[in-house]
């Protein structure tokens, strides 16, 4: 019965993204937006958590505009989840015509050093489309991916991907693969805003401290790498802007815990810089905050 079920989701969505990719991107985009909106407001999953993370980072807003940030956030969700639907369909000069880069040369800078480059972002504005751009581009870029329970959705998301010149690397196999893709000249995308356990370092985001993972500064550290921050910022006339910018590293330090931290709150900083002008661009839903410091881990229920 689960294998029918699994099959039935894969159709559904397959057909879905049919449906969608053959609309106007501004009917797609408004359909999200609306989507977004009744999600938030009738199936409110995560309502809970998303409206106590912008109380805790905006105690100065009111309790209207802490919710409107958070509707916003849902319909960003959405948004990228029909985008990335419409990515199985689109070809990368279709996709170049949406995504515009404003600073294009730190990237090219950080590839032409020849020791690889750790692109590292959150899930803010449309970070697929992001990925997708910068490969489009001509850049090498590999992802590392979670294995999604679905299998026919877990290949064709990977598929999706692949298309669009993305590599992919399964998570808890990778460290092998992330070496040779850096030694190889290649990009690897690393997400900074997931909780990350006590495996972790603390650093600040709004004001409070957060387990971020360790990786892009432990790679970037021992392989010389360049480590670069990028952002997909939506518009809002459905195009997306891409920012990037260069993270400050001093490959002389090592790879000492202090130095490390240090690495991974300037990438948590710049993703604040971000989140703080364009509030309704990330995912609030997460519990970033779950991982105490000192070893008292708060663990929000579900809702």
């Amino acid at each position: 019965m689960k294998k029918i079920r699994f099959l039935l989701e894969y159709l559904f969505l397959r057909l879905l993204g049919m449906c969608f990719c053959i609309m106007p991107r501004g009917l797609v985009v408004s359909f999200g937006k609306w989507a977004g909106s009744f999600i938030f407001h009738c199936i409110p999953v995560r309502r809970k958590i998303t409206l106590e993370n912008l109380r805790n980072a905006y105690p100065e807003k009111s309790e209207k505009e802490r919710t409107l940030i958070a509707k916003k956030a849902y319909q960003t969700l959405v948004q990228n989840g029909l985008e990335h639907l419409c990515l199985a369909f689109m070809h990368p000069e279709e996709l170049l015509k949406i995504v515009e880069f404003k600073n294009e040369d730190v990237l090219k800078k950080a590839y032409a050093r020849g020791k690889g480059v750790i692109i590292v972002g959150g899930h803010f504005g449309n970070w697929e489309y992001l990925g997708a751009a910068i490969t489009s581009k001509g850049y090498p870029l590999t992802y590392i991916i979670a294995k999604i329970a679905n299998p026919y959705i877990n290949s064709a998301v990977n598929e999706h991907r692949q298309k669009m010149g993305i590599g992919i690397l399964a998570k808890g196999m990778s460290v092998r693969g992330i070496l040779k893709t850096l030694k190889d000249e290649g990009g690897m995308a690393m997400l900074v805003d997931q909780d990350a356990g006590r495996k972790g370092v603390f650093v600040s985001c709004f004001n409070r401290l957060c387990s971020t993972p360790k990786g892009p500064a432990l790679f970037s550290l021992k392989t010389g790498a360049a480590l670069v921050f990028a952002a997909g910022i939506r518009n809002r006339d459905g195009t997306v802007s891409v920012q990037c910018e260069e993270v400050d590293v001093d490959y002389s330090r090592g790879t000492s815990e202090e130095h490390v931290t240090e690495v991974m709150q300037s990438c948590t900083s710049l993703l604040e810089k971000y989140i703080r002008e364009y509030p309704g661009q990330w995912l609030w839903m997460h519990r970033r905050w779950k991982t105490k410091p000192g070893g008292n881990q708060k663990h929000d229920k579900k809702m």
